[in-house]
């Protein structure tokens, strides 16, 4: 008995000096990032690091090119990143040793350009207005000392161009060819001291033509594939995504890569609808074509597929799919 008393002595002291030199080294440290609310630009935000470290630790941050030596850091977004990388660095004086961690923000923009009248296609020697919102203001209270960029540059007024209602609003009398390009407002928050860039606005005239390419009718256990050609340049000028309205498609193998859709149905008899959207949310511009396919044929059965496909076609990866479709 008092062996195995003191076997067990030992083991609780051998324990305790484990944790005691865990804890000196560093180790088991947690690193913690919190806020309170949405991060907004323009509005300002207070970014808290916590840890476990104890006791005189030392804390500091790195985002977006700078350095902050403190536990908390207050940060006020300027609209020009739509997310931004936090990190902070926990260091023990007494060990050396340190322990970080990253988070990416968020930022939620409420200043954008908007044309005027809305939903409207802008033409050549047409009049239009661009005028420069704030979703989180009523009535444009508080904006002021409002300037106007074209391709990252001030906007230089010519004849046919002018601003209105404190250059709130850049009004063009009749749109030339040479007026297409990206805008962007810039204004000054008086109840946050700070001057905060807009969304910007992508002003073009060629009407977009989006059509998907691929077989009418398909067949069970047969690889058909589709594509949605588009005018505009793809991730420049426009992005694309798919929807399936009317339900998700049923196969043994679906796989959705940007413009490309590749798919294996199973159940014949039936219609699929594949949707195919170019959109450019800046510009508030978008085009979209849908296609109804027929499945027509002998369903496979279970061991068919599996003999036609492989496992491999039985699992497709969300990872890719998700981000590209909507039901």
């Amino acid at each position: 008995m008092r062996s195995f008393t003191m076997i067990i002595t030992w083991k609780t002291v051998y324990c305790a000096l484990l944790l005691a030199l865990m804890g000196a080294l560093g180790f088991g440290v947690s690193v913690q990032i919190s806020w309170a609310g949405r991060v907004t630009a323009g509005s300002r935000t207070t970014f808290t690091c916590s840890s476990s470290c104890f006791p005189n630790c030392i804390y500091s941050w790195t985002f977006n090119g700078r350095t902050v030596n403190e536990s908390a850091v207050t940060w006020t977004p300027d609209g020009q990143d739509v997310s931004v990388a936090l990190q902070c660095i926990v260091l023990s004086p007494k060990t050396g040793i340190s322990s970080s961690t990253t988070t990416i923000v968020e930022i939620w923009n409420p200043v954008s350009v908007r044309i005027s009248p809305p939903n409207i296609t802008p033409s050549l020697n047409k009049p239009l207005s661009l005028v420069c919102q704030d979703s989180a203001s009523k009535d444009h209270q508080g904006l002021s000392d409002i300037v106007w960029y074209k391709d990252g540059q001030k906007v230089t007024l010519r004849e046919n161009m002018r601003f209105l209602q404190n250059n709130l609003t850049l009004h063009f009398d009749s749109l030339l060819s040479s007026d297409a390009g990206f805008y962007q407002c810039e204004i000054y928050l008086q109840t946050s001291e700070t001057r905060v860039y807009s969304m910007g606005f992508l002003l073009s005239f060629d009407p977009w033509n989006v059509t998907i390419s691929g077989p009418d009718v398909v067949f069970p256990g047969r690889l058909s594939q589709f594509t949605c050609l588009s005018s505009c340049t793809l991730n420049v000028e426009c992005t694309i995504r798919w929807q399936f309205r009317g339900g998700f498609p049923i196969g043994t193998y679906l796989s959705v890569n940007a413009n490309h859709l590749k798919w294996i149905p199973s159940n014949p008899g039936t219609f699929q609808n594949f949707t195919c959207i170019a959109e450019n949310n800046a510009a508030g511009r978008s085009a979209e074509d849908t296609k109804t396919v027929e499945v027509t044929g002998i369903p496979v059965s279970g061991s068919e597929a599996l003999q036609l496909s492989g496992l491999s076609l039985l699992v497709f990866s969300f990872t890719q799919l998700l981000p590209a479709f909507q039901f």
